[in-house]
């Protein structure tokens, strides 16, 4: 039986996420596909245009047989924790068969020998990667200037376009668990990743969002996600809860933050003051060494005073179809990691799902939902009916 496993953000579902899907079905031969997808924040350290629960449902509704969440700790994150955290999950089901995603350019074999050269670190890597840090490059940086000493400037080009980043991470991770999954690079169809223009049925998913916001008409999605466009959440609140938390903080706790370096504590207790805005925030704080992404990631997670932690798996259940709810039976059986379906059943929660609990809490508060019948302990799984229609 084939499994293929996806880590995606869905934010939203569009008819690119539904080729892809397609796509990596058809060459894996699946049986069931299931996605590990961000909950509450994305990467971009930005709250999600509906919480995790529509999204999940939507992810089901256009063909997703089962959707954990990605703990928030590995969600609003570096390309490297992102991919350490979807990877683990999938790896830790016991039952993935095939990992698919997309690429911009390039072969997958290209990406490998990418992925392979990250996950040795052969010392004169390090030693050129540490060279560049030391003179103040941004870590993606430094890794591009490294990948072409070792690889050449193909290689380090293609390293760089949104798509490549996360592919190569995720081929890093199997390497460096010597799993047995096997990889699937779709090459991306259409518009590149900050397109704002469509090409065809497929638009990126920043026009899409560009055009919620402007409160234009919406295409490019699927009929369900069409659908639940009203079920859009209000979050222009966020930077006020950021300006709460930065002002709160000493510079010491700031310092203790996830991914903040030496430094930055002080520039943004200095420009908190002084920003109107997020953008005129993370413009004012981003550096060589700080590209603005990451700078809205230690934003996010100083909103939940995310610190250093030690990696822990486990699978959560968001929404599941009829094969999704079979798929987690066989899961059951063969799982090296928790597999939760109701938090307030299980005999104990990892300590990293107290932050993806309060993600949802904060979520709720910025989009105006009743901070108790959206909690996390309330809210459960969706279930798609079918013939057997029950959680496992």
């Amino acid at each position: 039986m084939n499994i293929l496993g996806i880590i995606a953000e869905y934010n939203p579902f569009h008819n690119g996420h539904l080729y892809h899907l397609e796509q990596c079905v058809q060459q894996a031969g699946a049986d069931a596909a299931v996605a590990v997808m961000s909950g509450n924040f994305t990467q971009r350290g930005e709250p999600a245009m509906m919480d995790k629960w529509t999204r999940s449902r939507l992810a089901v509704q256009c063909g997703v047989d089962l959707v954990l969440e990605l703990p928030f700790a590995f969600a609003v994150n570096s390309a490297e924790y992102f991919a350490k955290g979807g990877i683990g999950i999938l790896s830790g089901l016991g039952c993935v068969t095939h990992l698919g995603f997309g690429g911009e350019q390039g072969t997958l074999g290209e990406l490998e020998t990418m992925a392979e050269l990250l996950a040795k670190e052969p010392p004169q890597y390090q030693q050129v990667l540490k060279e560049f840090l030391e003179k103040g490059a941004s870590y993606p940086k430094a890794r591009e200037k490294a990948m072409e000493l070792m690889l050449g400037k193909r290689a380090a080009s293609l390293s760089l376009s949104p798509n490549n980043i996360l592919a190569i991470e995720y081929l890093k991770q199997l390497k460096i668990l010597d799993s047995s999954i096997i990889p699937i690079m779709v090459n991306r169809k259409g518009p590149g990743y900050f397109d704002e223009q469509p090409v065809g049925n497929i638009a990126s998913a920043t026009a899409i969002r560009d055009q919620m916001d402007k409160q234009q008409r919406v295409d490019y999605v699927p009929p369900p996600v069409k659908e639940a466009l009203t079920e859009v959440s209000d979050t222009s609140s966020y930077f006020q809860l950021i300006q709460s938390a930065v002002l709160r903080c000493g510079e010491s706790e700031l310092a203790r933050i996830c991914s903040v370096g030496e430094g930055l504590e002080h520039k943004l207790k200095k420009q908190i003051r002084t920003c109107g805005s997020l953008k005129e925030l993370v413009e004012a704080v981003s550096s060589k060494r700080y590209p603005k992404a990451r700078i809205r990631r230690i934003l996010c997670q100083l909103l939940m005073g995310l610190t250093e932690f030690e990696p822990v798996f486990y699978a959560r259940v968001l929404a599941a179809g009829e094969k999704g709810t079979r798929l987690l039976r066989q899961a059951k059986k063969k799982s090296s990691i928790p597999i939760i379906t109701n938090i307030n059943k299980a005999a104990a929660l990892p300590q990293l799902m107290t932050y993806d609990i309060l993600a949802g809490d904060i979520y709720n508060l910025l989009a105006g939902y009743d901070l108790y019948q959206r909690c996390d302990h309330v809210m459960g799984p969706y279930i798609e009916m079918g013939k057997s229609g029950q959680i496992p």
